[in-house]
């Protein structure tokens, strides 16, 4: 399946909360609920743009429907905040190629490592797939979104660069 990424817009507002909302217990364990609304992540978008981060929706194929979105913010060390996949999604391999298709993008866009802050203290913890995808590390940090603070272990990743 071809994967395409693209920058989510204010017009985007009701897929986005579609794939949040796929994930009610994601939401509870990060945000303290289970539910968002538009507003909420029209803020979002906001506030990512004002911390430099970009919001991007990945696609099966041009045209098709929206799979994940994720926050990213390039530089010589990128941050990846966010990667979220549509509950309907999960379990075909398809968050390794999302991983994946976001590691090119940055490393095209000349960062050398990613850095992912994975809140691990829930049943649903990714700690095991993120160090499956070759991440590493071991500082704790707290992050806080919406209302809800978490702890969070910070991983970084080495991106090979590209031929």
């Amino acid at each position: 399946m071809e994967l395409v990424l693209r920058p989510a817009g204010r017009q985007d507002a009701a897929v986005l909360a579609a794939i949040y909302n796929s994930n009610p217990e994601f939401l509870l364990h990060h945000l303290g609920r289970d539910r968002v609304d538009e507003a909420f992540l029209l803020s979002e978008l906001e506030e990512m743009v004002g911390a430099g981060f970009v919001t991007l929706l990945i696609t099966q194929g041009r045209d098709g429907p929206a799979l994940a979105a994720a926050d990213v913010r390039g530089g010589e060390e990128a941050y990846l905040s966010l990667l979220i996949l549509h509950r309907d999604a999960q379990g075909h391999g398809l968050g390794r190629q999302c991983a994946a298709l976001l590691e090119e993008h940055l490393r095209a866009g000349g960062s050398r490592r990613v850095r992912i802050d994975v809140v691990d203290d829930h049943p649903g913890n990714p700690l095991p797939f993120w160090r499956r995808m070759g991440y590493e590390g071991s500082q704790r940090v707290a992050l806080t979104w919406g209302d809800k603070t978490s702890s969070a272990l910070v991983l970084r990743k080495e991106l090979c660069p590209l031929p």
